[in-house]
């Protein structure tokens, strides 16, 4: 009788206890080369912060797979995201997930060359091979959306477009002559080009806002605004300041909506 009911205690106390925790998952949004326990370890702090602040268990899942974070929140697996803008806006049309705040700031890439090859824009790069990162990264969706959006579809303006993993690697291509125009993110292009003599910038793409914080739809009206509340007031508690020199941020968080990402369902043919 007593294992009986000590069974049953046990019983009742597990889906308690499992109700209580959040699953924060994070995608990096650019492949790198860095171990992944030195990634998970970058945001930690940010699950221990909203554990703290919301007094419960945060579960932390950190991924540089695009397409496996956009398959998990297909089935509503996090109940807090945090990822690109590209992972957002999928997010939001596939499984109904709601930004609440974002990075301050915006992104766009840029098309990099070497003076050498005399190109001065897309247009002159007809006919050349184009090199780009990871095919779901943020750069590739923005390079391609630049191109469609000015009626040059890549697959017959460029002989080639040719993906590495990483972003340095794309640019590297270039360096070698693999390819005559690479696209990656603007601030890391501007970081090359002027630890490159002979490169330069010829033509960017369009803004998008910033990586963002996404909830689940059915997440509740309660948990979402504490969730909300906590992602905003980091710079103005105890917590939130040291959880953000932890991380090596100098900002905090601004408030996000749907309105801000749904534009890129279109910008990116999702």
């Amino acid at each position: 009788m007593k294992f009986l009911m000590t069974l049953l205690i046990m019983l009742l106390a597990v889906p308690a206890s499992a109700a209580e925790r959040l699953l924060l998952g994070v995608n990096t949004g650019v492949p790198a080369q860095d171990e992944q326990r030195d990634i998970t370890d970058k945001y930690k702090p940010l699950a221990d912060y909203l554990g703290t602040v919301l007094k419960r268990p945060v579960k932390l899942e950190v991924s540089q797979n695009l397409s496996a974070s956009e398959r998990r929140l297909k089935k509503d697996a996090f109940d807090v995201f945090l990822g690109p803008p590209q992972v957002i806006a999928q997010a939001m049309k596939s499984a109904g997930y709601e930004p609440v705040a974002r990075y301050p700031g915006k992104l766009k890439a840029a098309f990099v060359v070497m003076d050498a090859g005399k190109i001065k824009n897309l247009s002159d790069a007809k006919g050349k091979r184009l090199g780009l990162p990871d095919k779901d990264s943020l750069a590739s969706n923005l390079a391609l959306a630049k191109l469609r959006f000015s009626r040059m579809a890549p697959e017959s303006h460029f002989s080639e477009v040719f993906h590495q993993r990483f972003q340095d690697a794309t640019l590297n291509a270039l360096l070698m002559g693999r390819v005559e125009v690479a696209a990656v993110t603007a601030g890391f292009a501007k970081k090359w080009v002027g630890e490159h003599p002979g490169a330069r910038i010829i033509e960017e793409s369009y803004e998008v806002p910033h990586f963002a914080f996404a909830l689940r739809e059915d997440l509740g009206e309660a948990d979402s605004q504490r969730i909300r509340q906590a992602l905003l007031d980091v710079p103005n508690t105890a917590e939130g300041r040291v959880m953000m020199e932890k991380m090596g941020r100098k900002e905090g968080f601004i408030p996000a909506s749907k309105d801000d990402y749904s534009p890129l369902i279109r910008l990116f043919g999702l």
